[in-house]
């Protein structure tokens, strides 16, 4: 889909977002949704299935209400409260999670993950920081990794992880590896994916207490770092 045909314009960010959503896909819960753009191309391009949108801001979810009136669509519902706190209706739904901390993504991701009918949802990640503790909360769950990308927008560089609680044709279980922790996503000689991990190495780097978890992080991130700028 190009965005070029669209009302609803994504950045490559989101664009990523959109394509890692699956065709069959009869709901998308756009969580912590924003100015819901994401929400808006599904309903744009694909009348089959129906959109959630959810924010805690009462304001977000107002403007987006006046928004969604241009598309001229029905099969949408808006949810304004914690993303927590938001039951999944359909089995089979994709759950879209980017643009929040570590911390909230795991908070929202630890409540959802018990509801039963997440058994079978397609969980689209993208923090918006600090994706080492999200990744080693996946791998803690034992979740099952589809896919997973870098994309990189206006000089900020993000992780796009996809996981499913149970297994399914081509996905790999999570562990407490090096690959999982910190990613196979990062491709040689490729001067974003080198400044992006040059940016992460001085922000734990500058901490005021190296704990052991720290020294973990810092190792595995000079690890992948070294890797993609001397390739064997």
């Amino acid at each position: 889909m190009k965005d070029d045909v669209l009302k609803t314009k994504m950045g490559k960010r989101l664009m990523a977002l959109f394509q890692q959503i699956p065709e069959h896909s009869r709901e998308v819960i756009d969580l912590c949704c924003d100015h819901g753009a994401l929400g808006r191309a599904i309903l744009e391009t694909r009348p089959h299935c129906s959109v959630i949108f959810n924010d805690v801001r009462a304001n977000i979810i107002d403007q987006l209400s006046q928004k969604l009136l241009s598309l001229n669509a029905s099969n949408y519902q808006l949810s304004i409260e914690p993303a927590q706190n938001l039951k999944i209706q359909q089995a089979e739904s994709t759950v879209v999670l980017a643009g929040v901390g570590a911390e909230q993504c795991i908070e929202i991701l630890t409540e959802l993950f018990q509801q039963p009918l997440a058994q079978s949802c397609h969980f689209i990640i993208s923090p918006a920081t600090k994706n080492f503790y999200v990744r080693q909360f996946l791998c803690q769950q034992g979740v099952y990794l589809l896919n997973e990308q870098t994309v990189t927008e206006k000089n900020r560089t993000y992780e796009i992880i996809t996981v499913q609680l149970n297994a399914v044709q081509n996905s790999k279980k999570m562990q407490q590896t090096d690959d999982y922790l910190f990613g196979q996503c990062w491709q040689k000689n490729n001067a974003e994916h080198i400044a992006h991990l040059n940016k992460i190495l001085t922000y734990y780097q500058a901490a005021k207490v190296i704990n052991e978890s720290t020294k973990k992080i810092i190792t595995g991130y000079k690890k992948i770092k070294k890797n993609i700028e001397h390739p064997l």
